[in-house]
C-alpha cells in the first residue's frame, strides 16, 4: 500500500502535522486551536485550519 502524501502548505491539516508545523505538543495545539476556533471535525477526522490558528497566534500570544 502507498504512503499517504503530506502537503506542508495545505490550508487544513492533520493534528500530527500542524504539531510538527508548529512545533507544540498536541494538548497546547488543541488548547490554542480550540480557542480560536480553527477546529474543523469531518467524522472521526480532526482537521486544523491553520491560516485561522496562525492568526489568531499573531493577535493574541505576539509580544508587542
Amino acid at each position: 500500500m502507498n504512503a499517504a502524501v503530506i502537503n506542508k502548505k495545505a490550508k487544513l491539516q492533520r493534528v500530527p502535522e500542524a504539531c510538527a508545523d508548529t512545533n507544540w505538543s498536541r494538548n497546547t495545539l488543541m488548547k490554542v486551536a480550540t480557542e480560536a476556533n480553527a477546529i474543523i471535525r469531518v467524522g472521526r477526522t480532526v482537521r486544523i485550519d491553520m491560516p485561522v490558528l496562525y492568526k489568531y497566534i499573531d493577535a493574541v500570544y505576539k509580544a508587542n
